[in-house]
């Protein structure tokens, strides 16, 4: 690819789309000085799809401990501010990107290793004290740069992927070589425009460097090893076959060790299937249900 193109590139990603008005809405109200209940579940209740997606994902395993959620007006009210506003982050994300696939990614593909390093992170982060509901989101959005470039640049990511099969490496080396930039440049503007927090927009710039010095949140390293997990695990597409080295820094850093890798993954196996479920049932399923 010229240099033309990569300029080109960078121009577009200062245009791209922002969430979802629903959405968007919904999390301005929730950062607000006062934060009202009411009126957030009044603006989430506008859009019956975006409603029943946010249900879907807080009657997962992974924000509330698969309790029944009745509504979203009940959610609203009992869950803390946070854990609600990474729900409807989880959600609106989920939403912006359909299943299938084209010549680029495999969507579901793609998604199902998202939600399966959320998931992983979400365990580890638990084994350690640190925030879980943080580590799961970050493990959802942590490769959302790559998605990006798939819906809204597929020309060039398919450039990318064919230099990645004609030179059999790495598809974030593939995506410097041809791009000069790679999804977590791209996932970190994203982040930035789409006003995410900055401990998630941490995760999506520096998972694949956690050793850097820009590093200031556990959920980066935990991400870290979660991605390099569950791509040992084969769960999902995150778009090639390679599996990073696990950062010894980041291992140091949370006082992991071997053993505690391995009692970790044999706690996530069995929640798998429901991390499956829960891409198909947020991309691939009709939304239209009522809230």
């Amino acid at each position: 690819m010229t240099v033309h193109h990569r300029l080109d590139t960078e121009q577009a990603l200062r245009h791209l789309p922002g969430l979802p008005t629903t959405p968007a809405t919904a999390l301005a109200e929730l950062r607000g000085a006062d934060v009202c209940s009411e009126r957030v579940a009044e603006i989430l209740q506008q859009d019956s799809g975006v409603a029943a997606r946010l249900l879907r994902v807080l009657e997962s395993p992974f924000f509330t401990a698969g309790e029944p959620v009745e509504s979203v007006h009940a959610a609203c009210g009992q869950l803390p501010v946070k854990s609600l506003e990474r729900a409807v982050i989880a959600s609106a994300v989920l939403g912006q990107f359909p299943g299938g696939r084209g010549d680029g990614l495999d969507r579901y593909g793609f998604w199902e290793h998202s939600v399966g390093v959320g998931v992983i992170a979400r365990t580890l982060a638990e084994s350690l004290g640190e925030n879980a509901e943080l580590a799961f989101t970050g493990g959802l959005l942590h490769d959302v740069g790559r998605i990006v470039l798939d819906v809204y640049f597929p020309r060039e990511f398919l450039g990318v992927l064919r230099y990645r099969q004609r030179h059999d490496t790495w598809i974030r080396d593939a995506e410097l070589a041809v791009l000069g930039f790679d999804h977590c440049r791209i996932g970190g503007r994203v982040a930035r425009h789409w006003g995410l927090p900055e401990d998630l927009a941490e995760v999506i710039r520096c998972h694949h460097q956690p050793d850097g010095a820009g590093v200031r949140h556990a959920a980066t390293l935990i991400v870290h090893l979660a991605d390099v997990l569950a791509r040992g695990l084969e769960f999902g597409d995150p778009g090639d076959d390679t599996i990073p080295l696990l950062s010894q820094v980041a291992m140091k850093r949370l006082g992991l060790n071997w053993e505690a890798l391995r009692i970790g993954l044999q706690q996530v196996e069995g929640q798998l299937p429901e991390a499956r479920r829960l891409v198909h049932a947020t991309i691939g399923a009709d939304t239209s249900a009522t809230a």
